[in-house]
C-alpha cells in the first residue's frame, strides 16, 4: 500500500485481495463487507474478512428448477466426499454454496496457492456427472 502513501493499518482490510483477484483477470465489485470477483473462464468469487482471523472465500451456483430437496442433500454429500479443499452446503435459497478459509494476514504466496487449491476443487465439482445435470 506504500503506492498510496497509506499505511496497511488504516488502509482497506480487503484492498490486497482486491489487487490480486484483479491482476488475475476478475472484475471486482467492493461491497460494504465483502469483494466479489467476477471471471470469464473461472469461478465467479465473494471474499469476506472475518474479524481478525481472516478471509472467507466463497462461490455460489443455483440448481436448475424441479430437483427435490433429498436430491439436493444427497448430491451435496457426494460432493463433499470429492472435494479436497472446499466444504460445500446448500443455503437458505437452496443455492450451493461452496467455500474455504484462508487464514491469517493476507499473504501472496499462501493467497495464490488457496485460489489454485479452489481451481483444483472447482475441476472436481465440473467433472461430477451430476453437476452438468443439476447446474445446466
Amino acid at each position: 500500500m506504500s503506492d498510496f502513501n497509506i499505511s496497511d493499518a488504516t488502509a482497506h482490510p480487503l484492498a490486497r485481495y482486491r489487487n490480486h483477484l484483479e491482476f488475475l483477470g476478475y472484475r471486482v465489485e467492493e461491497g460494504e463487507t465483502d469483494l466479489v470477483g467476477r471471471h470469464t473462464r473461472k469461478p465467479n468469487l465473494m471474499v469476506r474478512p472475518i474479524s481478525d482471523r481472516g478471509v472467507l472465500v466463497s462461490t455460489i451456483y443455483s440448481f436448475t428448477t424441479g430437483l427435490n430437496r433429498l436430491e439436493i442433500l444427497e448430491y451435496v454429500n457426494d460432493l463433499n466426499g470429492s472435494l479436497v479443499f472446499m466444504k460445500a452446503y446448500v443455503d437458505d435459497e437452496l443455492d450451493l454454496v461452496m467455500e474455504t478459509f484462508f487464514e491469517g494476514e493476507y499473504d501472496r504466496n499462501n493467497f495464490s496457492i488457496l485460489l489454485d487449491n479452489v481451481e483444483y476443487d472447482m475441476r472436481i465439482f465440473f467433472n461430477i456427472d451430476l453437476t452438468r445435470q443439476y447446474f445446466g
